[in-house]
């Protein structure tokens, strides 16, 4: 997955700078992995994409921008910012649909969003976070009224962690894809990192004769992940991230840590030190 994105990361870069000077705008940019999980014999796997911030375009008298799907060139939709909110209207091949409201950053614990779903969302706990620029950004953990295991979190100004267009979408019980935002650029700058991946604006990490020379074991794993350290990094703290980008567990200046109470499936081990590696991580009891 990284390769990919590294490659990714390369070409969107050049396409970046295009709608820069085509359009004169401020580009943002938001990098994304989609899931996608069909009911078997259907095949499962794993991709990147790019949505990018195009053109400003004029709907019924107000300025919205638009995005893009840099990876195939495909119009997704337009946005407007308005005080603490987004609103969004998608393209639908023709015209754009009628605006929704998209983002609410003014949200408080215990209130809900798209209310007339089937499964609303409900803040669960509101947390700051600092970003890559040191700006304090306000975090909100959401769950899905009747959908147990469906998380989303939003970081404000940023998006939701499923990608800025896959706010609010949630994963049926037989099929369907899964998103995540990997990372959150402006100008070519990194603005946010997912802390499940840690990877936007590293070159190579695969590559790295550190990161090559630090492994966990066993993998897979019930109970206990220990680390190899054949670098003597000096790790501070090891974390477990889930997919949703939760730190689910934490250990501090350890080779090991217990994930016995753990769900089964995919994490990341994520190990600070001089520098930080993350490791995928399958936990099967």
């Amino acid at each position: 997955m990284v390769k990919n994105l590294q490659n990714l990361r390369k070409i969107a870069m050049l396409t970046i700078a295009l709608f820069a000077v085509s359009f004169g705008v401020k580009a943002q940019q938001w990098y994304v992995m989609g899931e996608y999980i069909w009911s078997p014999p259907h095949p499962q796997g794993t991709y990147e994409e790019l949505h990018v911030q195009g053109e400003d375009v004029e709907i019924n008298g107000m300025e919205y921008h638009t995005i893009y799907n840099n990876t195939q060139g495909i119009l997704l939709g337009a946005y407007r910012n308005e005080e603490n909110q987004v609103y969004y209207c998608k393209w639908n091949g023709s015209a754009y649909n009628e605006e929704v409201l998209f983002y609410d950053y003014d949200l408080e614990e215990g209130d809900y969003f798209n209310e007339n779903d089937p499964h609303p969302m409900m803040v669960t706990e509101i947390s700051t976070i600092i970003d890559n620029n040191g700006v304090e950004r306000r975090k909100f953990e959401f769950e899905f009224i009747g959908l147990d295991e469906e998380r989303e979190f939003w970081i404000e100004g940023v998006g939701s962690s499923k990608g800025f267009v896959n706010s609010g979408n949630y994963t049926p019980t037989s099929d369907g894809a899964i998103f995540h935002l990997l990372c959150y650029h402006v100008d070519n700058n990194v603005v946010y990192v997912n802390p499940a991946y840690d990877v936007c604006d590293v070159d190579d990490i695969d590559e790295s004769s550190i990161n090559n020379s630090i492994s966990i074991y066993p993998n897979p794993t019930k109970d206990v992940v220990k680390v190899l350290n054949n670098s003597n990094l000096n790790i501070s703290k090891i974390e477990i991230i889930d997919l949703l980008g939760r730190t689910v567990a934490s250990a501090k200046s350890s080779d090991e840590i217990n994930v016995s109470n753990l769900p089964e499936g995919q994490y990341f081990v994520k190990l600070h030190g001089e520098t930080t590696i993350v490791k995928k991580l399958t936990i099967s009891k």
